[in-house]
């Protein structure tokens, strides 16, 4: 499907940025406060980095309203973040997707959660409240990160306890349904301090479901963080974080094209024995813990020490072929478990800083898929009755079939893959100041892994094809493979040296000069779903990269550009089977990368502050016939043009009074929804915007927030599941929201 899409600057953003620019006018430039970021294991002002990452901290996320992840596509170029539901997340950094839920796939994208690797895919989703701060990272960091940040990384870090009181607390209502309530509550002593937070969020679906049952695309979501810390004395910091994460949403529509923007749904499930629910639905639980020990040896050494454990169980049902009829019904249950551990010193000096380390990763996770049909249907969808003169989707085929004797044939199967993965890993980052304007960076990480996969399933036989082969016969007719039960497993170990090399100049007091080389890897996939071990090779990156950081020389206009050029081999990609509907990895060959980012932020004024950003990139696999079906294919989810342009605003209005306002438009080029180029959507642009008053003491605020306010028509995801039998699907994006929300602070927040 292509729709068309909007492509002029929305005038409610362009009146924006003429009144920013009278603001900017009417008072002096104000100094930008220094970024600090701990991407390199250590604090430092972002322009000393020579890496390419941007920093949004609490305060900035709070006033932009972003609480979910999709929410920071708007302010990060180069990063989109695709949410189908919250057990199915798609990162996509400079153009690649890490999106894999299987077992035995391996993540992309590094999803750090206060030090942790959080990067399964159905784990790697949880709620964004009160955070310190999130820094994204692009390109291969496994040193800094670890294997799975063969593209970047993306870091969030929880707000800490502290000594003084505080607490805050917002409520929030609005169109369909939608309620909040968040807070946070924090105090101590000297010693001994602890933090409490939680997050309640609720919103029915905005696709109008007639079958009788929710309303979908909807969310009911709720989390709280307990933490402590102690400080036993001014050396010593002990940090104990623990993470509820809990999801009970109505779940995805998967639509019909003709259904789309209609509102107007009729997706459900049968009652089954094998999905795990009756209703199509999301019930997802993640627990989390983590301790932080941070030990000052002396002036010149640290020791940190890491660990983690985190559960979840993601269970979803929905009706894959997004018709009203009861044909391709499917749910997953991913659940698992991960553990942590990372010992790390790190050494400072007048000209030299790094770390050395070693961490191990331990995880145990399961993919179970069940199917629900009822036979006649699901062969006369699949056109299979047609010789037989019975049209497809009739539902009375089964009762034509047997001459009314028998009325339906409910059909249950299931498949599940697994995964017993293990990762012990050294590395060592050492940063070295050769002349007073030049320094040198060299890390490496040592990776010993071990993954052990498996494959089992039970497809019952089907009562129609059975009856006319003469043979025990299952419904997709032996193209998915029947263990009967049994576990086919594999196992395979890999070895890897992944460096960096960067080199950062200081062109003058104002501007850094960054080069980098890089090397990261995709770890190998254990394919078993055929009935025979199948090792898809590790997928290997080399990255190059240049960039300059830095401010305008005596104003507060902060700026970043980086120009990257990256080469692959053994690209995996994850295909829907067009026969069984089966999700599988394939090695797509070589593949390039090459593109610009650039970002800056401005305060104009004692009352504005201006972000934009940009990014340009040119992807995908190569054009060579070695490289199969997908050579010259466009990577999923990347589009050429992405950027955004947002802005905060404040200004006294009375006695006590601010006026507050704060907003970004952002824009994607067109994109394909799969590897194979054939769904496609063109441009996309969004304006969300916020306004409001609050005390000149900010001690309570009330605000009017829009998102997607010119009610824009756009689509997250198309194909699907169902394109494997002919009724390809569409989710619909997000249309108009509006809240309403009142926070009210205590204390020396």
């Amino acid at each position: 499907m292509q729709k068309a899409a909007k492509r002029t600057f929305p005038l409610t953003a362009l009146a924006c940025l003429i009144s920013a620019s009278v603001a900017a006018q009417q008072g002096g430039p104000q100094d930008l406060e220094e970024v600090i970021v701990t991407a390199q294991k250590r604090e430092q002002s972002i322009t000393d980095v020579p890496l390419t990452i941007s920093s949004l901290d609490g305060e900035t996320l709070e006033a932009l309203g972003v609480d979910r992840f999709d929410s920071l596509s708007e302010l990060v170029p180069g990063l989109v973040v695709q949410q189908q539901s919250v057990n199915n997340n798609g990162y996509v950094i400079r153009g690649i997707t890490s999106d894999d839920g299987s077992a035995p796939g391996a993540a992309r994208v590094s999803v750090y959660l206060n030090g942790t690797d959080v990067s399964r895919s159905r784990a790697s989703y949880f709620e964004v409240y009160d955070m310190e701060r999130v820094e994204v990272v692009k390109g291969p960091q496994a040193t800094l990160f670890g294997t799975a940040a063969s593209i970047g990384a993306i870091s969030f870090i929880t707000a800490r306890p502290q000594r003084e009181f505080a607490s805050a607390l917002t409520v929030g209502a609005g169109n369909y349904d939608m309620r909040k309530v968040e807070g946070m509550l924090t105090g101590g002593s000297d010693t001994l301090q602890g933090r409490f937070a939680f997050v309640s969020r609720e919103r029915e679906g905005y696709v109008d479901n007639t079958s009788g049952e929710a309303d979908l695309n909807g969310y009911d979501r709720r989390a709280y963080r307990p933490s402590l810390r102690i400080v036993p004395s001014d050396d010593l910091t002990i940090d104990l974080v623990y993470n509820y994460d809990k999801a009970e949403d109505p779940g995805t529509a998967f639509v019909n094209e003709s259904l789309l923007f209609t509102d107007d749904a009729s997706l459900s499930v049968p009652d089954n024995d094998v999905l795990g629910m009756d209703d199509i639905g999301v019930d997802r639980t993640v627990k989390d813990f983590n301790a932080t020990v941070s030990w000052d040896l002396n002036d010149r050494l640290a020791l940190t020490y890491i660990g983690a454990r985190r559960d979840y169980d993601s269970l979803e049902a929905f009706d894959a072929d997004g018709t009203g009829y009861e044909f391709l019904n499917f749910s997953e249950d991913a659940s698992g478990d991960q553990t942590s551990h990372e010992l790390r010193l790190n050494f400072s000096g007048e000209r030299i800083n790094g770390f050395v380390g070693a961490s191990y990763f331990a995880e145990q996770a399961e993919q179970f898929v069940g199917f629900a049909s009822e036979e006649g249907l699901f062969l006369s969808c699949s056109g299979a009755l047609a010789a037989q003169g019975i049209p497809g989707c009739e539902p009375q085929a089964t009762e034509l079939l047997t001459n009314g004797v028998v009325p339906a044939f409910p059909y249950e199967s299931h498949y599940a893959n697994t995964a017993d993965n293990s990762s012990l890993n050294l590395f060592a980052d050492v940063s070295y100041r050769l002349t007073e304007k030049l320094e040198a960076t060299v890390g490496a990480r040592l990776v010993e892994e071990e993954r052990e996969s498996g494959y089992y399933s039970e497809m019952a036989p089907s009562s129609i094809l059975s009856a006319q082969t003469f043979n025990p016969v299952d419904l997709f007719n032996g193209l998915i493979l029947d263990t009967d039960g049994e576990t086919l497993s594999g196992d395979t170990d890999n070895s890897a040296v992944l460096p960096r090399f960067n080199l950062l100049y200081s062109l003058n007091d104002n501007l850094n000069l960054y080069g980098t080389l890089s090397r990261g890897e995709r770890s190998e996939v254990i394919e078993l779903s055929s009935g025979m071990e199948s090792i898809l090779p590790t997928e290997e990156i080399d990255n190059y990269e240049i960039g300059l950081k830095g401010s305008l020389m005596n104003t507060p206009l902060d700026y970043s550009v980086a120009l990257f050029h990256q080469n692959y081999d053994n690209f995996q990609v994850s295909v829907i089977d067009q026969d069984s509907g089966q999700v599988r990895n394939e090695n797509a060959g070589s593949a390039t990368n090459t593109g610009l980012e650039a970002d800056l932020r401005w305060n104009a004024s004692e009352k504005l502050t201006l972000m934009a950003n940009v990014a340009w990139i040119d992807a995908g696999i190569d054009d060579d016939s070695t490289n199969g079906v997908y050579a010259g294919n466009q990577f999923r989810l990347q589009p050429e043009v992405s950027g955004a342009v947002s802005y905060l605003y404040e200004t006294p209005i009375g006695s006590g009074l601010l006026l507050t306002s704060s907003g970004s438009w952002s824009y994607r080029s067109s994109v394909y929804f799969d590897i194979a180029n054939r769904f496609e959507e063109d441009a996309v642009d969004l304006l969300k915007l916020r306004a409001g008053i609050a005390a000149s003491d900010r001690n309570w605020s009330l605000t009017l927030a829009a998102s997607n306010l010119l009610d824009e028509e756009y689509i997250m995801d198309a194909g699907n599941t169902g394109n494997s039998f002919g009724f390809p699907t569409y989710i619909e994006g997000a249309p108009r929201m509006l809240s309403l929300e009142f926070n009210k602070r205590f204390g020396a927040y």
